[in-house]
């Protein structure tokens, strides 16, 4: 009896593995480099500043499917869901946390990031907009 649950256990798994990886592949979305373009507000305490745009390239893939800037790098992403073309994304850092959402549609994407950091003892609130586009394949020894 014990085997029968070992084996339903592991087969389980076996399952849950391959349709996370059926679900991953599924996203509409052409690998390689992608143009980011970003609209951010921010909030600490009663200031606000106005809004900034910004454009950036990444080379993005369906294992890799968020664009991640160079400022991330004390980030980690601890909880990323696919679920149809959306991906959705936690991301921890030293100074503080964020979640944010994309939505591909083939060779383009729209969606948010919100991230709230600490500094100094002041909340300081960031709200970002997305929108990217497909521009072609990575360049030789980017990923």
């Amino acid at each position: 009896m014990k085997n029968v649950a070992r084996h339903t256990v592991v087969l389980f798994a076996l399952i849950l593995l391959c349709v996370a990886g059926a679900a991953h592949s599924a996203v509409d979305m052409k690998e390689g480099e992608w143009e980011s373009s970003t609209e951010m507000s921010m909030t600490m305490g009663a200031m606000s500043m106005p809004p900034m745009t910004g454009k950036s390239t990444y080379c993005l893939t369906r294992e890799d499917p968020v664009p991640k800037s160079e400022r991330d790098k004390d980030c980690k992403i601890v909880k990323q869901t696919v679920t149809g073309n959306k991906i959705s994304w936690r991301m921890e850092c030293k100074k503080g946390e964020g979640e944010g959402e994309i939505t591909y549609r083939g060779t383009t994407y729209n969606g948010f990031f919100k991230m709230k950091m600490v500094e100094d003892g002041q909340t300081m609130t960031m709200n970002t907009k997305l929108a990217g586009k497909y521009l072609g394949p990575c360049p030789k020894g980017r990923k």
